[in-house]
């Protein structure tokens, strides 16, 4: 193959990897917004919207498992060129008429994220072995931009003249469309190279991962740093408007919180790839949670409260990219990587469910979101307890 040829394959590698992660989070992030526009339009509750957020975690829990193998049948990118599609279908059903196609497209949608979720960080570790920073940032950093954009967007999209919340839903498709072009474009050197990536992989996450307090410790920083950020996404515009912010302001603070994630998405990853461990950087990671989400229980109406949501994003951003820098410098080969991202994304977004659909509930029975922060900000203590066991200086032995 020519250089130039190789350059050509190389770039559309590099977008697959910016779509694909543009792809990934916006789909959630721009419901918790537009909450109070579908619920009263379809006439649901806390619980139900809580469950409704909650579905594409237990996807994720339930799917994550069985991508492995079908990555070691067909490779990396057949799997995520298909999730796109249906990724894209997802979006555009949820955005039809109905509580069944609401909860019907939440549910394709929350399939085909988690392929996504599962092989990014393989696919990085098998293509750009010695830029695995960078590109991890650079992913993570693509998936946070468009999901911040997503929440204060929707929102003015949904309260225009001319479009209303099912358009602020359905718009977010067009990012795992281009992936898919972009997909569709490189399908000739993926079909003559996907054999290679994993041709050795065994189907499943051997016992010996099972049983490694190491990849239980990088699987319950997964799914408590998910937990925190999902409830987020699905309650915050609620407890800013309970604070006495109107919808609107609400869904830019929204967006202001997650801008906060940006900057860390992208240097986090890099600055932890320096060094051989990360036990510092996973400590600090949930203490942020702490000192933001504290700030915001204490802030009323105020513009106070913003430098506390950026704070809140900063440690969102961090926990997610060693999260994602884990699963890579964590194992000892793309196999166990990609099998330690099945694992830590199916136990850990089984735990990262409970969030939405139980602070939810504890919400709406107690009258107040007092109690959730509460939770919330005891979770943070916790993710800052399992990111110093995450982050040692060690792979997974088997």
């Amino acid at each position: 193959m020519s250089v130039r040829k190789e350059r050509y394959y190389i770039a559309l590698l590099l977008l697959v990897i910016i779509f694909v992660g543009a792809s990934l989070r916006s789909p959630i992030s721009s419901v918790g917004p537009l909450v109070p526009f579908f619920s009263e339009d379809l006439c649901i509750n806390n619980t139900t919207v809580g469950l409704l957020n909650t579905l594409p975690l237990l996807a994720f829990a339930l799917f994550s498992p069985f991508i492995p193998k079908i990555a070691r049948k067909h490779g990396m990118e057949v799997p995520l060129l298909i999730a796109m599609i249906f990724l894209t279908a997802g979006i555009l059903i949820r955005g039809m008429d109905g509580i069944f196609m609401l909860f019907f497209g939440t549910a394709i949608i929350g399939m085909s994220i988690a392929v996504g979720n599962v092989l990014s960080p393989g696919l990085i570790k098998a293509t750009f072995p010695f830029k695995v920073g960078i590109m991890t940032g650079l992913y993570t950093f693509s998936m946070n931009i468009v999901s911040a954009l997503s929440a204060g967007v929707s929102v003015s999209v949904a309260t225009s003249a001319d479009f209303d919340w099912r358009t602020g839903l359905a718009m977010w498709g067009i990012f795992p469309l281009i992936a898919v072009l972009v997909l569709i474009l490189r399908m000739p050197r993926t079909l003559e190279e996907r054999k290679k990536v994993f041709k050795k992989i065994d189907d499943v996450p051997s016992e010996k991962l099972w049983n490694s307090k190491l990849a239980w410790a990088v699987t319950l920083y997964m799914g408590l740093q998910s937990l925190i950020p999902y409830t987020l996404f699905a309650w915050l515009p609620a407890i800013l408007i309970e604070k006495g912010f109107t919808q609107t302001t609400a869904g830019w603070l929204m967006t202001i919180y997650q801008l906060g994630i940006l900057p860390t998405t992208f240097i986090a990853p890099v600055i932890a790839y320096k060094f051989s461990g990360q036990r510092g950087l996973g400590v600090t990671s949930g203490l942020m949670w702490s000192v933001g989400l504290i700030g915001i229980f204490f802030m009323s109406n105020h513009w106070m409260i913003i430098p506390f949501l950026i704070i809140t994003g900063v440690g969102a951003g961090t926990t997610f990219s060693l999260a994602m820098l884990f699963f890579v410098l964590r194992s000892k080969t793309v196999e166990q990587s990609a099998q330690l991202s099945g694992m830590a994304q199916s136990v850990g977004y089984v735990l990262a469910a409970t969030g939405p659909l139980f602070l939810g509930m504890i919400a709406e029975s107690a009258g107040t979101w007092d109690i959730p922060m509460v939770i919330l900000i005891i979770i943070s203590f916790m993710i800052a307890f399992f990111g110093y066991f995450a982050g040692r200086d060690r792979t997974i032995s088997g």
